[in-house]
């Protein structure tokens, strides 16, 4: 300020002084949140990016300053990239945590109670209208710590119009040998033998696996997969059986595609939506992206098969439980987010234009209209799989069975490894892997 009058001066000082304040003041009002999540609002191609945009644009309008920042992630590496992220301090305010991979988060302290951000001022009402199951799952007393959204039952995705055509009533699939037979039905070959179309499509990929037909077996018959030490206890007769069941719908049957040994879920996804399978092995919440694909009136799900009439077996019940990193620096505003996309009017957009599962009794309640429309139907087929035969894993219980049971099916298919000695490698590789 050399050569400058002392007026011009202090003129110049005022106005440095004035715009470090409004820098300041600036810096203070826009608050960036960071969210993990499989979803990607900016593609819009499921519906529930599309209804996250939605709410994302509604709570920054409400919100004057804040700003959600969506960082999408491979959803099969997310939850262990946050575990990490916790330890680095690098993690998302908000997190997306597959559900079965919430007690781990809590065991680490990578997420905080949501009871001591919002939920302890719920009314009665509101607590009773998302308590359940979920809501339960690795709670303890005067602490919740997720939300369970998107969420979903293992079971069959089916081509309904393909079913119509063939006089097949799904419902009426309750029994291995009635699934069975009807895949044999929908099998379609051409006159050369070339398979143009499976009866059921299977994936045996051990990345990113869903529960398969040996696990449901299993738990059909034995009510268990773990010991009470939550080692895996596969290689018994049930386990035998279900690994034989799932291996024969390729070797007996041949309803199945032999590619299964390699190919994962998004490969059985992709290829429904382009006709190749008539059923297929899948997450319920991928339902709505299949709908898109072929139709609404073209697809429909059902409960996993058993081996008495008019029971399912067991399949495991999913989900991304939705928390707050607990090193948050806005956990006060991160919580506020969780809590507005887990209201009663984001619940009724996830679900009637996102095709979600209701995580509200009051979703159903209130829209009687919506679910009672054939096209909706699905979500009430879910839900009364999950009622009645869906699965939580135990408390303690590590991840990665999905996995070792599909390694077990590679290894009897590609090495011919017996069926029971198969399963007694994956058991001890489980075992050794989470030090049991």
């Amino acid at each position: 300020m050399f050569g400058l009058d002392r007026t011009t001066r202090i003129l110049l000082r005022a106005a440095v002084a004035s715009l470090s304040i409004l820098t300041l003041a600036q810096q203070a009002s826009a608050q960036t949140l960071r969210m993990w999540t499989f979803l990607d609002p900016a593609s819009g191609k499921d519906p529930r990016e599309r209804v996250l945009k939605k709410l994302i644009d509604q709570f920054e309008a409400a919100n004057a300053g804040v700003k959600i920042q969506v960082e999408p992630q491979v959803w099969q590496q997310m939850t262990d990239k946050f575990l990490a992220a916790t330890q680095t301090g690098t993690a998302p305010d908000v997190m997306w945590v597959h559900l079965r991979r919430v007690p781990d988060a809590i065991k680490l302290g990578a997420l905080a109670n949501l009871d001591d951000l919002f939920a302890k001022k719920w009314s009665k009402e509101e607590a009773d209208d998302i308590d359940g199951s979920f809501w339960r799952f690795s709670a303890k007393p005067g602490a919740h710590y997720h939300i369970t959204h998107s969420r979903s039952n293992v079971g069959q995705f089916y081509r309904a119009d393909l079913f119509r055509e063939a006089g097949i009533d799904p419902k009426s699939l309750t029994t291995w040998d009635k699934f069975v037979a009807a895949a044999e039905k929908l099998t379609v070959r051409g006159d050369n033998g070339v398979t143009t179309r499976w009866g059921f499509g299977q994936a045996f990929a051990t990345d990113g696996a869903n529960n398969s037909v040996v696990f449901s077996v299993m738990l059909d018959k034995n009510g268990v997969i773990f010991d009470e030490k939550n080692r895996a206890n596969w290689a018994t007769p049930a386990g035998v059986d279900g690994l034989n069941l799932q291996l024969d719908m390729i070797r007996k049957w041949k309803i199945t595609q032999p590619g299964a040994v390699n190919e994962k879920n998004d490969d059985l996804y992709d290829q429904f939506n382009a006709g190749r399978f008539a059923i297929i092995r899948g997450a319920s919440a991928r339902i709505p992206r299949a709908m898109t694909a072929l139709g609404a009136d073209k697809v429909g799900f059902f409960g996993t098969p058993s081996f008495t009439e008019g029971k399912f077996s067991p399949a495991e019940v999913a989900g991304w439980s939705v928390g707050v990193w607990s090193g948050s620096k806005q956990k006060e505003l991160a919580g506020k987010f969780v809590e507005f996309m887990s209201s009663k009017e984001a619940d009724r957009l996830w679900t009637m234009e996102g095709g979600a599962v209701p995580i509200r009794k009051s979703t159903v309640k209130e829209n009687a209209a919506f679910f009672a429309d054939p096209k909706n139907a699905y979500l009430a087929d879910v839900a009364a799989a999950m009622l009645e035969a869906g699965w939580f894993p135990p408390d303690g219980a590590g991840a990665g069975w999905n996995e070792e049971l599909n390694r077990a099916a590679q290894d009897v298919l590609t090495n011919k490894t017996d069926t029971k000695a198969a399963l007694q490698k994956a058991e001890q590789s489980y075992n050794r892997a989470h030090r049991l």
